[in-house]
């Protein structure tokens, strides 16, 4: 059985693990973000399926990236308290 100290190690160590990912998060989120306007401007004037279906989907990835990010900011947050009161 792991000592508290090797508990409080791990956790601290997933947390800052998990802080990395969220700046990577941020990244592909800002790309995504990116090519969305891109592709909003240059489809201004066009009613094709396809285009508004690739715009739909980037819209909804970009939204599934924030939650991603929503859900590991509050899993940090809820083990850096666990770390705090073992």
């Amino acid at each position: 059985m792991p000592s508290v100290e090797e508990v409080k190690l791990h956790v601290a160590t997933s947390v800052d693990q998990t802080r990395r990912a969220l700046v990577m998060l941020r990244g592909v989120h800002d790309e995504l973000d990116e090519a969305l306007n891109r592709l909003r401007l240059t489809a201004v004037g066009t009613r094709h399926p396809s285009i508004v279906d690739a715009i739909g989907q980037l819209e909804q990835a970009r939204s599934r990236i924030d939650e991603a990010q929503a859900l590991a900011q509050a899993a940090a947050g809820s083990a850096d308290t666990y770390r705090s009161i073992v």
